[in-house]
């Protein structure tokens, strides 16, 4: 009955996308093992596997394509299936079709996704042009994107051929400009850029987000119960974080991650920076899982467990990426741990926070559903053993505690610390069961799946700062600096640029909203207002520090917005924000 509620009131939110995905997405994509020399054989063998492996019904459901499955484009504008790869797409009439395939994933009970590109050409045949699987025939024929196609491409592969899941690159935007060579030799025509990697001032973010919101329309025409989940692809680009979630199910956060150690921690971070972007129906996405690769695979045991227990505090998607086939008994085994898994699936949909960072120490804690339950990750990220230690009342949790470790299943009572020792690149995941600090007030930050990003207040960023910065930061400043208000540290708080319009989800369940709100540094006067369903509760201007103690009982939907003086980056904090039942 939880799960329906949540999803109706998501649908009634974000409309019929929103009640997909409502934890994230688990499943297997070919890229990382094959790129684009897969087939249907070596497809059906990982799918065979995550059946008989157990992994199908730990949750991995989902068995998504990447690039190289398409031939051509039609004169007519439909796309041919490579059936040299898919040789059940040949039907008999001599058409192709991807239908045959999707309902052969369908019958083992997993469900099928594709991938395609928002752009006019895919990120193939920018980086991958030598491969023997790139499309085929004339400039146009080759122009495989959905740019210019996207209500037939949509009618074609979620309509007819019935696939659950759209995975949708930009390289189409980014990567096609006059002076590459793959232009310049005719082979594919010039676009944009829409994006500039690296450059997010330079990429025509709005115009990158009508196409999304496009195709977003497109599905609902075709599919209109919901049920298909789409995931962005942008690489972080394009300023993606402040849009997806109107569109999407899940967002890159990254770059592509690569099988080492400090490419993991680098994507994990992007998306660990982001848990006031996260909830049910949108999810930050630091790229596929590397286990069974490189630094992740059976030789790396340590290394494989923190990479699973860091994606699951982060509430994001589980994609497994090696080819499971050849995968040894013991990283299925670290993949299908179920008390993991159950962290990252959790129905609240809240992600981890960042409650305490040492030089190369971190540690998180995630609120779970169950009353009086939180997940806690340890993380060592550097190459020396640690002792980290942090206070329960720092996870607003009273002494006394029970914890469980998710990986070993091993039980224990705490007092007022919790303390483990962590060899080099060890996370310690586990679940901790107790009354709240403070019973019946609730900080913001423990909640973030009930916030909203509504405007972040980003337009007035430099180059530099929109490339680093996070606008909407849970317990740092946009900059990533450590709270602070009138000069005085802040534990925990959201940090915000001023011009940033934030709502939270009460759903009438609160009596009060408090909260220490002022600038993070210099003294620069700001508007602060707390609305209430539309109605101003609190309105204030000044230099200082502001208390703002206000009412909400029956309120449903709060918003917190702040305005500084126009073009001049001012950080925010609301500090120790919190609800009181």
């Amino acid at each position: 009955m939880r799960r329906t509620l949540l999803a109706a009131a998501l649908s009634a939110l974000c409309g019929a996308a929103a009640a997909q995905a409502l934890t994230p997405p688990m499943g297997w994509n070919p890229w990382n093992a094959f790129h684009t020399e897969v087939d249907e054989g070596k497809i059906m063998a990982v799918a065979d596997t995550l059946v008989a492996s157990g992994l199908r019904d730990a949750g991995y459901r989902y068995v998504n394509m990447d690039d190289g499955w398409w031939r051509t484009r039609r004169p007519d504008g439909r796309i041919e299936v490579r059936t040299g790869m898919f040789p059940s797409g040949l039907l008999a009439d001599g058409s192709t079709s991807l239908r045959p395939f999707v309902d052969r994933l369908h019958a083992l009970g997993l469900k099928a996704g594709i991938y395609t590109e928002i752009g006019r050409n895919a990120c193939s045949q920018a980086w991958d042009r030598h491969s023997p699987n790139l499309p085929e025939g004339t400039t146009a024929a080759r122009e495989i994107g959905t740019f210019g196609h996207q209500a037939a491409d949509m009618r074609l592969l979620l309509g007819e051929w019935g696939f659950d899941y759209v995975k949708v690159d930009a390289c189409g935007l980014a990567d096609f400009t006059p002076n590459q060579p793959w232009v310049r030799d005719g082979t594919h025509a010039a676009f944009g850029p829409w994006i500039v990697r690296g450059r997010p001032d330079a990429a025509n973010s709005a115009r990158v987000e009508q196409l999304y919101a496009g195709l977003r329309r497109e599905i609902d025409a075709v599919r209109p119960r919901g049920d298909v989940v789409l995931s962005i692809c942008t690489w972080g680009e394009a300023r993606v974080a402040g849009w997806a979630g109107r569109y999407g199910h899940t967002w890159r956060t990254s770059a592509d991650i690569e099988p080492t150690w400090k490419s993991m921690l680098h994507n994990f971070d992007t998306a660990a920076a982001r848990p006031l972007y996260a909830g049910p129906g949108r999810w930050n996405d630091p790229d596929m899982l590397e286990l069974g690769h490189g630094e992740f695979d059976a030789r790396h045991p340590v290394e494989a467990r923190a990479h699973l227990s860091l994606w699951a505090i982060a509430a994001a998607p589980l994609v497994l990426g090696a080819d499971l086939t050849t995968m040894p008994r013991a990283l299925l085994d670290i993949a299908g741990r179920r008390e993991v898994i159950a962290i990252d699936q959790d129905p609240a949909g809240h992600q981890g926070v960042t409650v305490q960072r040492g030089a190369d120490t971190q540690v998180l804690v995630r609120t779970l559903a169950a009353p009086g339950h939180k997940a806690v990750a340890l993380v060592n990220r550097g190459a020396r053993p640690r002792r980290v230690s942090v206070p329960l009342a720092r996870l607003q949790m009273a002494p006394g505690a029970g914890a469980r470790d998710a990986w070993t299943g091993q039980e224990r009572t705490l007092g007022a610390t919790l303390t483990v020792d962590l060899a080099p690149r060890e996370t310690a995941l586990l679940v901790l069961r107790g009354d709240a600090l403070r019973p019946g007030h609730v900080l913001l930050t423990e909640i973030p799946a009930r916030v909203r990003i509504l405007g972040d207040g980003a337009a007035a960023l430099s180059t530099a700062q929109a490339a680093r910065w996070v606008p909407v930061q849970a317990n740092a400043a946009p900059s990533g600096r450590p709270l602070k208000i009138g000069g005085a540290a802040v534990a925990d708080g959201i940090g915000v640029l001023a011009g940033a319009r934030v709502a939270v989800d009460l759903d009438g369940g609160f009596a009060r909203f408090r909260s220490r709100a002022g600038t993070v540094a210099g003294r620069v006067p700001v508007t602060y207002r707390v609305l209430g369903d539309g109605k101003v509760l609190f309105a204030h201007r000044g230099t200082g520090v502001v208390g703002v103690d206000v009412p909400v009982e029956g309120v449903r939907t709060l918003e917190l917005t702040t305005q500084g003086p126009d073009g001049k980056v001012v950080e925010v904090a609301w500090g120790a924000a919190e609800l009181v039942r």
